[in-house]
């Protein structure tokens, strides 16, 4: 008796040959709304349909010939719908794009979208796009109470036939620049509008100069990336980046997405090249736990997980300090899973009885319980990853920020470990230990 196969792709097929269901589940992506076809092939085949569902609705209209900048806009709000629909069917796995269906989900994200794409005409070219056979609501949203999905959507066969999405890859298509970098999201993690203030110009203004110099820099690798180099959040070459807040409130959260770089995994970032020279990585060692010590005025040791491990602990039960420790800095009510898969025999305790040794290595904590000090804490972590980014973008050098760490060209080593210490002395009032990682192939 043979083995079953136990790849995916091998168990996908068995599937597709026995007319089962595909039971691996599938993946959404959410939609982008600057996304353009940057192959003129690609977007000639997006303008011929457009052109075509746009005179079908103009015909429709119970009055006069809408203008041609009104039919632009329509042309151009269903361009970026199917340029989404074209590009997720580049995709290996099946793949589906969250689109919201109603009005006053698309107009909470009114900031984050072109000025054309009104949350009316936004329905109206959806809808008419369906109604000509393009495409097709795969599954519908809902709202339940601590969950929600927006509607799924793809291309139908025909729409598939017609753009000819066998042809394309990943590399015909582009986010346009233009989209906001300073984003704020609801309680419920949903984008949200807000009045811009001096501090949020400030800060646009900042990821502006940053940008710019990422624009302008080659950031590479030693060698061509795999799918196994990648998180499932990875979208291409992407260097821009933008800030995210949190919970409607612009004390909570601010770090950094978008970079390319955040969304490969652990061991591809040794082989990260900028210009062609090899890099360095350098980061926080537990900035949350030497935070807190700071804020407390104790000493921050070598390892700030030290007062819940000890010292020379193993590396996995340091990981559950480490997530349970933000688990509880993050958690609403002050309960929390973490930590998950822990293995009482092996350490000797419950999961209860760790997550009391985190609670008394740490007892600020208990009165942090549901009071989003996680969030506050990533507003001071992104606040010093902003100075630390402009020191050396101000002096012309590239630099690549993963949170509380960063990647630089491996001559700045000395200079970067130094302006993360003063960066958060300046702050709190004490130097923190900063690792360093050296390696320049990938393992």
């Amino acid at each position: 008796m043979t083995d079953e196969p136990k790849h995916p792709f091998a168990l996908k097929a068995q599937a597709l040959a026995a007319q089962l269901p595909n039971q691996l589940g599938d993946q959404s992506w959410a939609f982008e709304p600057y996304l353009v076809a940057s192959n003129p092939d690609a977007q000639n085949l997006i303008d011929l349909l457009m052109d075509d569902v746009c005179a079908e609705w103009a015909a429709s209209l119970p009055h006069r010939k809408p203008s041609r900048v009104t039919e632009q806009k329509f042309i151009d709000c269903g361009s970026a719908i199917l340029a989404n629909l074209m590009r997720a069917k580049c995709n290996k796995w099946p793949t589906t794009i969250g689109m919201y269906r109603s009005q006053g989900a698309l107009d909470r994200e009114r900031r984050y979208r072109p000025q054309y794409m009104t949350a009316d005409r936004f329905v109206i070219v959806r809808d008419w796009l369906s109604k000509a056979g393009h495409i097709e609501m795969v599954r519908r949203g809902f709202s339940l109470p601590g969950h929600s999905q927006t509607s799924r959507f793809a291309l139908t066969k025909k729409g598939a036939v017609r753009l000819q999405v066998e042809d394309w890859t990943f590399a015909d298509f582009r986010v346009d620049r233009g989209k906001e970098t300073i984003r704020l999201k609801d309680k419920n993690d949903r984008l949200c509008g807000y009045d811009d203030t001096p501090e949020t110009m400030a800060m646009r203004a900042f990821l502006d100069e940053i940008n710019a110099k990422l624009d302008a820099t080659d950031i590479d690798t030693t060698r061509l990336l795999t799918i196994h180099d990648r998180k499932p959040e990875y979208r291409g070459r992407k260097v821009r980046l933008h800030r995210v807040f949190n919970r409607g409130n612009f004390d909570c959260g601010g770090r950094f997405h978008g970079g390319w770089w955040q969304n490969v995994k652990s061991h591809v970032r040794p082989a990260i090249t900028i210009d062609g020279q090899h890099t360095i990585e350098a980061d926080f060692r537990g900035f949350n736990p030497a935070v807190l010590l700071a804020e407390a005025g104790q000493p921050i040791p070598d390892d700030p997980y030290r007062p819940i491990v000890g010292a020379n602990a193993p590396d996995d039960l340091r990981d559950h300090a480490k997530a349970t420790l933000a688990a509880l800095l993050n958690a609403k009510t002050g309960a929390t899973e973490e930590p998950r898969n822990f293995d009482s025999a092996r350490w000797g305790m419950t999961a209860e009885d760790f997550r009391a040794k985190v609670l008394n290595a740490f007892p600020m904590v208990r009165a942090m319980l549901g009071t989003d000090k996680g969030l506050t804490l990533q507003r001071l972590e992104s606040d010093m990853a902003e100075a630390i980014m402009l020191h050396f973008v101000r002096q012309g050098h590239a630099i690549l920020p993963i949170h509380d760490a960063f990647i630089v060209q491996a001559h700045l080593e000395g200079e970067l470990v130094q302006v993360m210490k003063d960066a958060f002395k300046a702050r709190l009032g004490q130097v923190p230990h900063v690792k360093v990682t050296r390696c320049y192939a990938l393992r």
